[in-house]
Parts: structure tokens; sequence; C-alpha cells
């Protein structure tokens, strides 16, 4: 399949000190794929004619999906690896990975965010992660009272945290699948926990222990002054155009907005100065992948601005403009409206 290309200010050369600040990093402009593909407009060369909106909600190929780490990736040998979960438990465990292997398997979409993503940035993808769910390993450990939160340590000695809540919530995979293959080791191979509502910060790869602890433990990038919650803020992203020049003429505008936990209930879309008009939305049953949304623009001639912004259940409405794309999202992430400038030409 082929992906739809983007304005050239989400090109990762653009980012690159942004990336490292974060730990994230793209290959490509990464998770935001189509099947559709540009042609020529009217044969013309460079400019392209705009695929219509996908018409299902789009699964972001593993080459595309962005990679979060602080050192490099480990070599883990499954001879010898176990996965332990310990601390404040009635009953510790010790598994191999054919033990995780034998629990009940099951498939999701899940969108996965890293909390550096700029407005309207790369840093987000959608695959189809495949594992086993948390919480049977919770019924077999026998979490103690005490616990406050549980601590994550990876292979790579990468260590963080979270509350209680966030650990013991519906839906929390522990992934050793992506899009119907193993892992790949930047990805987290052969482990890696996913919990719905937080960015990836807090979701290690390589994991190899889950520590239930009695205080509170302030990892790598917590240190550094990033949020210890790192729940996912409400944004969206336009996907096309992705063109910094196309053709006149009936315009078909898509692409993306993200809550978290909360399920995004409108997107809206704004010409230039004008007023903010509602776009259709394609939702998945589950509030964790993200929404869909589309517009029909009626492009002229001339150069205009687009900008996109998502209201979530709880009624909050992104409301922060006039910020370079490249604007950091410290401490917390980014609500930022996403916008850009496009060219059209006469047809």
């Amino acid at each position: 399949m082929d992906r739809i290309t983007r304005r050239t200010f989400l090109k990762v050369a653009g980012m690159g000190g942004l990336l490292l600040a974060t730990g994230c990093r793209a290959d490509l402009p990464a998770g935001l794929a189509t099947a559709a593909s540009p042609g020529s407009a009217n044969g013309g060369a460079g400019v392209p004619t705009l695929p219509p909106a996908p018409a299902e909600i789009l699964i972001t190929p593993t080459g595309e999906l962005y990679t979060q780490s602080y050192a490099p990736a480990p070599s883990i040998d499954l001879s010898t690896w176990h996965f332990v979960v310990d601390g404040q438990v009635e009953n510790p465990l010790t598994l191999s990975y054919a033990d995780l292997q034998a629990f009940p398997r099951i498939e999701t979409a899940r969108t996965l965010e890293c909390i550096g993503n700029p407005a309207g940035g790369p840093l987000i993808g959608t695959p189809v992660w495949g594992g086993f769910e948390a919480r049977l390993l919770w019924e077999q450990a026998r979490i103690l009272p005490e616990a406050v939160q549980a601590k994550f340590t990876a292979a790579d000695g990468y260590e963080t945290s979270v509350d209680m809540e966030w650990i013991t919530q519906p839906g929390v995979l522990l992934a050793d699948e992506v899009n119907g293959q193993p892992l790949p080791v930047e990805h987290g191979y052969p482990l890696r926990i996913l919990m719905p509502g937080l960015y990836g910060q807090k979701m290690p790869k390589w994991i190899e222990r889950i520590e239930f602890i009695g205080e509170r433990f302030l990892g790598l990038w917590e240190t550094r002054g990033w949020s210890d919650v790192a729940s996912v803020k409400t944004n969206s992203i336009v996907l096309q155009p992705g063109e910094e020049e196309i053709p006149a003429g009936a315009t078909p505008v898509f692409g993306v907005a993200f809550a978290g936990l909360r399920r995004i209930q409108a997107v809206e879309v704004r010409v230039d100065d004008g007023e903010w008009m509602p776009a259709e939305l394609l939702r998945d049953e589950s509030p964790w992948v993200w929404t869909q949304w589309s517009f029909s623009w009626e492009a002229t001639p001339g150069r205009h601005s687009i900008a996109v912004r998502a209201t979530d259940e709880t009624g909050f409405t992104q409301s922060t403009e006039g910020h370079s794309p490249l604007a950091s999202p410290f401490p917390a992430g980014t609500a930022g409206i996403d916008q850009f400038a496009v060219a059209v030409v006469p047809r």
C-alpha cells in the first residue's frame, strides 16, 4: 500500500532536536498511511490528484510506526529470558516466553502516540496488536492493597511507573505481535505493554519486570521534567492535502483525531479566516482507536490555510493556535491546533 505524502514540515529532518529530546523517532511521516496513492492532475507533472477519504479505519503498517527509545535496542535470548511480576503481591511470578504464549490470545487495534508529538506531527499510529490481557497475570499474582504504583523495568534499562488506576483498568495488553507478526526488535521484541489513555512514555518496550511498589517512583523522562501522568491530550491531524501544491476544484480533506480514553465527539475544519465547519466522522467501536474525519472543500486558486480542531466527549475543544508545528509539546503533550498552508493552482 502506498502512503499519501505529507507536508514538508513533517519531515523528520526538521524535527531532529525535538525527537531526540523525547526519545521518539519516525523514519517516515509514520503512522499516517492510507491505501490510496496520488496521481497527476490532468496529466500535469508534479500536481497530484487527491484520492477520496478512506472508507475504513486506517491501520498503520509496522514499518511506518514511530519508535521510542533512549538507548540502543537490547539483544534478547528467549532461551534465558523471563518476565517477572513481583513486589506488593501475594504470589510473585516468573514466566518464560512459552508461559506467556499459553494465555488466551487477542488481537486489537490501538492508537499509540508519543508525548513529544507536536501539533500535526507524525509520532502517532494505529496498528493491530496481538497478545493477552494483563488482568490474567494480576489475578494470578494477587496484588496487595499496599501497592501504590506499578514500576516497569525494560531490558534496555528504561524505567517508569504508573498509578494503580492505569495498570488495573480494563484493556491493559501485554503485546508480543504487531500486525499479525512477532514484534520487531525496534518495537519491543519480545514483549511490550499497552495501557489505554497514556502516551508511549509510560508503556515500555522490551519489558522484563513489573514491580508493584508502595511508594512513588519517577522514571527516566519524568526526572527530566516530562509529565508523570502522561495522559493523552485531545488532538487532531490533517493528513490530506499533504502536498504544498494542489489543483483547484473539489478537494477531499481528511485526517485523524484522538483523545486517549475519551471519544471524539466532533471535528471541525477552517479554511483561511472563515468559520469552523463540521467534518464527517468515521469512528471505530473503541475510543482507544483514532477517529477519522473528512471534509469536502471547493478549492479556489491562490494560497490558503487549513486548520482542524477536535472536541471530545467531555466538551473540551482544541483552542490553542498560532504555534509553530515544531513548537515543543513539553512537558505533557500538546492539544495545539494543526494548521498549514497550501497553494492551489488552476487546473
